[in-house]
């Protein structure tokens, strides 16, 4: 870790095992751009529908006028490698990731001699705002009584492939124009899990540093994620992410729902935006806490009645949760509209998810298997028990800080099931230095293996 304990981030990560504020990551941003105003700079490159700026650190090559942008002193394109943190709202490392990145590129100039890193702080500072009260958590318990992410149609990152036109998406993809980056990194979290990559182009190069990293730091490969069942893997924990298959697993998460007008799916992520200009993106996902359930590669054996008690399950829980929205003030959850807040909101995008789940697992109303029988494997089906928990605990937690006076009902839920997730999963912190540097070391390996010669 090369993380300067003089900026408050740096604090933040390194003394106090923490991750930074938005305002740390801003100061440490502007600190930077003073020590060193020939490789760095800062700008605002717009505000968030509630005003807040969303801020960019470029760090490039030593010369007179500062870093390079889309194009260098001498007329020739830049390597520009895009990273962005803060894509949602509820997943932090990628802020620690950001902050060891830079200190990284300017301790070491000559690994990346050629690259121009432009660091996006935030993507959606609206939702990280309302996501703050689960900064400083180091229990489940803890991350969710702040707990905090957007509807679908809300989430920058996501929201052009399903109508959403927000500031914010606005300005990654006319940031992507600008740069014309040979490589997008988006750094994201997990609550519970392991880690693992997306790639929007062959990521076989990235799995054996992507492996060596995870295993230095002591953070379990996820190769059963339920993010990557229409995916196809190159290595363990390694997935190329192709738009038709996108398409096909949000489907059955809540992301595409009720979406009559959505344009072209998945192609109009901000994710595929780059391959326009002949560039590519990595999606890192890096675990708060790790579990040891999600890498079993053996075959699962009769998956059929372990499928079935999940999709019970979980309808059960979406009863009990629909119960509690419908006694809340407004309409039931259904019909929201638009004055209803963002916290009913994202609970709607959550128990859409919820019911289409439990339909796309449960074999007796599945259309098809989500992977064919032979193929499952024990860390898929622990990846549909993981999700399991986790989405009703979502639910639970945004129904909990939306009722407008306390409400033992969503209270009860959410200390209820948060106490199932971590007995299933047995979640174990990972210090944020460790977040950070695996995020740090994933996105160097891709800079170096992915990036057109």
């Amino acid at each position: 870790m090369l993380t300067d304990t003089s900026t408050g981030a740096g604090r933040a990560i390194l003394l106090h095992d923490r991750y930074p504020t938005l305002d740390e990551l801003a100061d440490t941003a502007h600190r930077l751009a003073a020590r060193h105003p020939r490789r760095c700079r800062v700008r605002t490159l717009g505000t968030s529908r509630a005003g807040r700026p969303l801020l960019l650190l470029s760090i490039g090559p030593d010369h007179p006028d500062g870093p390079a942008g889309p194009d260098s002193p001498g007329g020739h394109p830049a390597d520009n490698v895009l990273v962005v943190s803060g894509a949602h709202a509820d997943e932090f490392s990628g802020r620690a990731g950001l902050v060891e990145l830079a200190h990284r590129a300017l301790a070491h100039p000559a690994r990346h001699p050629a690259t121009a890193w432009h660091l996006l702080l935030c993507l959606d500072p609206d939702g990280a705002h309302l996501a703050r009260g689960a900064v400083e958590s180091r229990t489940l318990p803890a991350y969710f009584a702040g707990y905090f992410r957007p509807a679908a149609d809300e989430q920058p990152e996501w929201a052009p492939a399903i109508g959403g036109r927000l500031p914010e998406s606005r300005i990654l993809l006319d940031l992507i124009d600008e740069l014309r980056p040979s490589l997008q990194l988006s750094l994201h979290t997990a609550d519970v899990g392991g880690t693992f990559l997306q790639a929007t182009t062959d990521p076989a190069a990235l799995v054996e540093p992507f492996a060596r990293s995870a295993a230095a730091l002591g953070i379990p490969v996820e190769t059963g994620s339920f993010d990557t069942y229409r995916l196809s893997a190159a290595g363990p924990g390694v997935f190329l992410m192709e738009p038709h298959h996108i398409d096909s697993q949000e489907n059955t998460t809540g992301m595409l729902a009720d979406q009559d007008d959505a344009p072209a799916g998945a192609r109009a992520a901000t994710w595929f935006a780059p391959q326009r200009h002949g560039g590519h993106t990595v999606v890192i996902e890096v675990p708060a806490w790790t579990t040891d359930r999600l890498g079993d590669p053996r075959p699962a054996a009769d998956p059929d009645p372990h499928l079935r008690a999940v999709a019970d399950e979980l309808r059960e829980r979406g009863r009990r949760l629909t119960d509690v929205l419908n006694h809340l003030p407004g309409d039931p959850p259904t019909a929201l509209p638009p004055h209803h807040t963002p916290l009913l909101r994202a609970a709607h995008t959550q128990l859409t998810a919820l019911r289409q789940l439990a339909d796309a697992w449960d074999p007796r109303t599945a259309g098809h298997p989500l992977i064919p029988p032979p193929l499952l494997t024990g860390a898929h089906l622990a990846g549909i028990d993981l999700w399991a928990h986790r989405i009703p605990v979502r639910a639970a937690a945004l129904l909990r800080r939306a009722a407008p006076a306390p409400d033992p009902r969503p209270a009860a839920l959410l200390h209820t099931w948060c106490a199932h997730y971590r007995r299933r999963f047995r979640p174990t912190w990972l210090p944020v230095t460790r977040q950070a540097a695996h995020h740090a070391n994933t996105a160097e390996a891709a800079v170096t293996a992915l990036r057109p010669r």
